[in-house]
């Protein structure tokens, strides 16, 4: 292993995907860069020949490949923070293992960017969509997902509609990445979303117009759509997400703005899911981002309205 410190680590979680990941490894050690980079793979205690594959490109790239094996597993997001726990480097690209990179720039140009521009905090590119086979294939839903793509102050624009940040093709300042690896409600967040709120509520966010990986689209993500879609997790990560705004943001707030947090306090009361002392900590700080009468009157007005066209 090389003894000089990278100025990038790429995270890559590893389990039971024996048919992808040499592909995901290949991408990420063909970069053409003019600084170190480690990609660190958290092999996550798989039951198929993943580690197999690891360990052998952990022996042919001694000083670009760290591998941290594991004898449990320790799950998705208990994983990915302990390869957080193991980078000691100032920037960290993701990259998942059953992606892969074609663009052997895209380290380079995300890197370069960064390091010219304090202000900040995280890249992302477009990506190209492949099917099990690494195919390219038409997807109407990442169409959509492109008329979404913005840069700059983000953070009210993912809260509002959502997540339109790739994450295999990011790269981002790891001292953005704010959290208490002691807290028990860790493995309750919505994976990648929470990371680029909690990002982008701290800094700005840069798009390159290029697509510079494969994301692949299969089967095998069926256990990943459930995961975003678990109501109690998205409440336990907005949740975290609002009490680190609350500390965190410190810019004076639009009306629009201060209208969208009170919305989301308003949420995490009424919604189920979440703990009593959670939901009254979020009632809590409903004073300090009331929005006036009127925009109170004009929330709930829509609030019936939405009830109305749903009983139709």
């Amino acid at each position: 292993m090389s003894t000089e410190t990278p100025l990038v680590s790429i995270a890559m979680m590893a389990y039971n995907c024996e048919q992808y990941i040499a592909q995901a490894i290949e991408g990420v050690v063909m970069q053409e860069t003019d600084f170190p980079y480690q990609l660190v793979i958290g092999e996550d205690f798989s039951t198929d020949t993943t580690r197999q594959i690891c360990e052998k490109y952990a022996q042919e790239f001694p000083n670009k490949i760290k591998l941290l094996p594991s004898e449990r597993n320790w799950g998705m997001l208990r994983n990915f923070f302990r390869i957080l726990d193991n980078i000691d480097s100032k920037y960290v690209a993701w990259c998942d293992s059953d992606d892969f990179w074609t663009d052997p720039e895209k380290l380079q140009m995300q890197v370069s960017f960064l390091e010219a521009h304090s202000d900040y905090g995280l890249v992302y590119t477009d990506v190209n969509i492949v099917d099990g086979n690494g195919q390219l294939k038409d997807d109407p839903e990442q169409a959509a997902i492109r008329e979404t793509f913005d840069q700059g102050n983000v953070f009210f624009k993912l809260l509002t509609g959502g997540n339109f940040v790739m994450t295999c093709s990011t790269v981002f300042r790891k001292d953005c990445v704010v959290y208490d690896k002691t807290n028990e409600d860790l493995n309750m967040f919505g994976y990648d979303f929470w990371f680029w709120l909690n990002i982008s509520m701290r800094t700005k966010v840069h798009f390159i117009n290029k697509r510079t990986i494969s994301y692949r689209k299969h089967e095998a993500q069926a256990t990943h759509a459930g995961f975003q879609k678990d109501r109690k997790r998205i409440y336990y990560m907005m949740y975290d997400t609002i009490m680190n705004f609350n500390k965190t943001y410190n810019k004076p707030l639009t009306e629009p703005e201060q209208i969208l947090i009170f919305r989301k306090l308003l949420s995490l009361i009424y919604q189920k899911g979440g703990t009593f002392g959670m939901k009254l900590k979020a009632f809590s700080l409903l004073p300090k981002y009331y929005p006036g009468i009127s925009s109170v009157v004009q929330l709930f007005g829509l609030k019936v309205r939405k009830l109305e066209q749903t009983t139709h």
